[in-house]
């Protein structure tokens, strides 16, 4: 009920970050550390919630994020959600420098459709249909 209310004396900001606001947060990460998120925020007049900033923190502006190009990675992503499931902090912490968000969405973009594609070859081949489109 308190959020509720601070958050309707303040107009939040919604949509895109800006680089002015990207270079906000990171002079206040710097200064204050990655915790207290809500104070950060406050702190430093961007209009979002702590959240926000914490995530736009997390994927896009940490120094230690990798970005870019999964591939080298996928197969050992596809050993450690056989043995993990879809716990992607887990999977996270096992590859240095990628986010859960980053894995999540690479395994659910292009990973998991290659192996739905190649146990459906799989089984239609296992049952002795084959299938061949035209």
């Amino acid at each position: 009920m308190v959020y509720q209310a601070a958050m309707q004396e303040e107009k939040s900001s919604k949509g895109p970050w800006h680089e002015e606001e990207d270079e906000l947060l990171v002079t206040f990460v710097t200064l204050f550390g990655e915790r207290r998120w809500d104070y950060i925020a406050k702190a430093s007049g961007l209009k979002r919630s702590g959240k926000s900033c914490r995530l736009r923190w997390l994927n896009y502006l940490c120094p230690n994020i990798k970005h870019g190009y999964i591939s080298t990675e996928e197969e050992q992503i596809i050993q450690l959600h056989k043995k993990w499931g879809n716990k992607w902090l887990r999977i996270a912490r096992s590859l240095p420098g990628r986010t859960d968000n980053e894995i999540k969405n690479y395994w659910r973009t292009r990973i998991r459709k290659k192996i739905q594609a190649q146990e459906q070859g799989a089984l239609l081949f296992a049952s002795g249909f084959l299938m061949i489109a035209v």
